[in-house]
């Protein structure tokens, strides 16, 4: 899967370190995911979607133009990671919640609409879906 980085802050006429100080990393990250391909931590994906007001799956291209099983599959492990950093529990200790509340299928049946969300207001519904259930 390669990445729509570049387009996308080009789109917007900023360079690499105006982008890397906006999101609080360095060109040199900006670079490496943007020209390397290299995979960044979901947190910076986070907060790169939300500067270019997309989803966070929005920053990849999808050779075929859908989403196939793999990249729902790396979508939810986002999720759960993100989820589990809002939440500050482990990322196993996340997923058995989710699953344990029906949550984890409603979120993949639900992926053309969840993820482009963002995983800041997702964490948020799910934790309030959570706490509703008596689940944390």
């Amino acid at each position: 899967m390669k990445n729509k980085l570049r387009e996308l802050r080009n789109r917007q006429g900023i360079s690499q370190a105006a982008l890397a100080e906006a999101v609080g990393t360095t060109r040199r990250t900006i670079y490496a995911f943007e020209v390397e391909n290299k995979d960044v931590h979901v947190s910076l994906a986070h907060k790169l979607a939300a500067y270019f007001g997309c989803g966070i799956d929005d920053l990849y291209e999808h050779m075929d133009g859908t989403h196939t099983t793999a990249t729902k599959a790396v979508w939810f492990a986002n999720v759960v990671r993100y989820v589990a950093e809002e939440m500050d529990i482990s990322f196993r200790e996340a997923t058995k919640l989710l699953e344990r509340s029906g949550l984890a299928q409603r979120i993949i049946s639900g992926y053309n609409t969840w993820h482009t969300q963002g995983y800041e207001y997702m964490a948020e519904t799910l934790s309030e879906i959570l706490s509703e259930q008596g689940s944390i």
